[in-house]
């Protein structure tokens, strides 16, 4: 059926639309396309308000007969203004394809009455018929204005311009959607949007109210994979005492928001939260999809919330280790939170423990400053001096009294960390940063610490941990710097710099000495390539786990250098 304007079809009593078909689109089912997106004024399907009970099943709205090129409707593809009717089922036969239509694949809702009881089950809402080619629809895939308990269950919902599911509140609000069991990726917006303004965050309670009494999403606080399963632990915050269905789905990307989309469903758990409105989460599901997990949860009334973020691969812990001398030469780290939220670190300043690791000449009573982006400057000498209590809650207390450590909260931006010998003295030292939030939508994005390089044990070693495993691999640029230090007023630096990867097991993964004799395309194209040829560069993709780069002078030459890792 195709047409230039008007609705293809518009029911006014109970209507069976289409049928069980072996192959949507041959009849019973129908073709219900219309111009091009844009061209027409009417709607594929619709039902009127206060009309029911109809069924809507096997159809292809908005495509050519063979269901894979778009033709489009005007408007919507499928409009439901009534309430408790069908469109698709559990039967593979039962699936419509809603896809190239000029804005919303599905619209559910009225502007000024309450549409309750419907059911979107089984489609193919922005693919062809195979559910692998994208063709969208021009807004959401499903667009939800006023209604109560409806339910959009086991579709496939992607490449829509739009949201994959978008809930406007509406002057009579949204209330007990339910969204489950869905397969929603590669949209343009996000999978679920509860207000169409983006990534609603969670309040503390859930008290806050709104479409779908804004639900809060779970938080993921770990993943790890193997042997084809994968352990997913985490919280839920909402209300006190309550009951909650927590889904869980893998994709290979997560939304460039970092929140999630759904890829392929996992399976689901149930929690219930204690008198303070918390419930946590540890279940072992199968999977072979891709590595980025996300979560959402739905309450008893049938509100679901939006994705959950989708934990990505993270610079968890970094670290330098090298010869602390004095004045210029002392040890000096300098680190990036990305993101927009703060995050929570521990900074810390090792030296005499580390000759129980067999390490000669160690630091023997570090003291640590931290320099933060407006100036202000914490320093710590003995560690058990200030913030006992906070240091040993996070298990990385140091192991020597006269060692120093640092707990902060700290905004996105540049820090420094200077390491140095108590009056003057010197010795071999360590910088380290440890992330204590890495749910957290922010990161630490790279380290850089400058020091004098000497030979021996005592060269530049840079170590880093990506995690958590199960995430994906990350790509970090790992630089040995030295000769162009001199432009920035740094006296005797090291002018030919050499760099080696080394894997958690002291395996050399990669070398270099001047970066342009490999990898110089790659490294031209981070926009962070040495500005001196005589200094090295490695590009790479890392799994998560712990990995060391060594920094020294070329033919054992020695100066000030720079060792820097990028995660990008």
């Amino acid at each position: 059926m195709k047409r230039e304007s008007g609705d293809g079809v518009r029911t006014n009593g109970i209507a069976q639309i289409g049928g069980l078909t072996a192959t949507p689109g041959t009849p019973p089912g129908n073709v219900i396309s219309g111009a091009q997106a844009g061209g027409g004024s009417g709607s594929g399907i619709v039902v009127p308000n206060g009309i029911t009970n109809n069924v809507i099943q096997g159809n292809l709205v908005g495509t050519d007969a063979t269901g894979t090129q778009g033709l489009g409707d005007g408007l919507y593809g499928v409009q439901i203004l009534g309430s408790s009717n069908i469109v698709g089922g559990t039967d593979v036969m039962a699936r419509n394809v809603i896809s190239a239509n000029a804005i919303n694949g599905i619209f559910l809702g009225t502007n000024n009455a309450t549409v309750q009881d419907n059911l979107i089950q089984g489609n193919f809402i922005g693919t062809d018929i195979t559910g692998t080619q994208l063709l969208g629809n021009g807004a959401d895939g499903v667009f939800v204005a006023e209604s109560i308990s409806n339910t959009v269950e086991s579709n496939v919902i992607a490449g829509n311009g739009a949201n994959g599911v978008g809930i406007s509140f509406g002057a009579f609000g949204v209330t007990g959607l339910t969204i489950k069991e869905n397969s929603i990726f590669s949209n343009g917006g996000l999978g679920i949007d509860l207000t169409e303004d983006g990534v609603t965050p969670n309040d503390p309670g859930d008290t806050d109210t709104g479409v779908n009494g804004l639900q809060n999403f779970p938080v993921i606080t770990s993943v790890v994979e193997s042997n084809g399963s994968v352990e997913i632990v985490g919280t839920l915050d909402s209300l006190p005492n309550a009951d909650y269905h927590v889904e869980f789905f893998a994709s290979d990307t997560a939304d460039p928001t970092h929140f999630g989309e759904g890829q392929v469903f996992l399976g689901a758990t149930d929690v219930s939260t204690d008198a303070s409105g918390s419930a946590s989460f540890d279940v072992t599901l199968p999977t072979t999809a891709g590595p980025r997990i996300t979560a959402t949860a739905t309450d008893s009334n049938g509100n679901t919330s939006e994705f959950s973020l989708a934990p990505s691969p993270k610079l968890l812990n970094i670290s330098t280790r090298m010869q602390v001398l004095t004045d210029s030469n002392v040890l000096i780290g300098g680190f990036i939170i990305s993101g927009s939220v703060p995050k929570k670190v521990i900074v810390r300043a090792i030296g005499p423990s580390l000759g129980d690791f067999g390490v000669q000449g160690a630091l023997a009573n570090p003291t640590l400053e931290l320099h933060e982006p407006d100036g202000t400057v914490i320093s710590n000498d003995d560690w058990k001096d200030d913030q006992q209590p906070d240091i040993e809650a996070t298990g990385l207390q140091p192991m020597n009294d006269f060692e120093s450590a640092i707990v902060e909260t700290l905004a996105p931006g540049a820090y420094t960390a200077i390491v140095q010998g108590k009056d003057g003295t010197t010795g071999i030292g360590l910088v380290e940063a440890y992330d204590l939030d890495e749910p957290v939508d922010s990161e630490l994005a790279n380290i850089s610490t400058r020091g004098f390089i000497d030979t021996g044990d005592n060269v530049m070693i840079g170590g880093f941990i990506i995690g958590s495993e199960g995430l994906g691999d990350a790509t970090v640029l790992v630089r040995g710097i030295g000769p162009s230090l001199t432009d920035f007023g740094v006296p005797g630096a090291l002018q030919d710099p050499t760099l080696e990867l080394h894997d958690g097991s002291g395996n050399t993964l990669m070398t270099n000495d001047d970066w342009k004799e490999t990898q110089q395309t790659e490294i031209e194209a981070t926009g962070l390539a040495p500005g001196d040829d005589r200094e090295s560069a490695i590009l790479s993709t890392l799994a998560p786990g712990a990995y060391t780069a060594i920094v020294r002078g070329a033919l054992d030459t020695t100066g000030v250098g720079l060792v820097e890792v990028y995660h990008l």
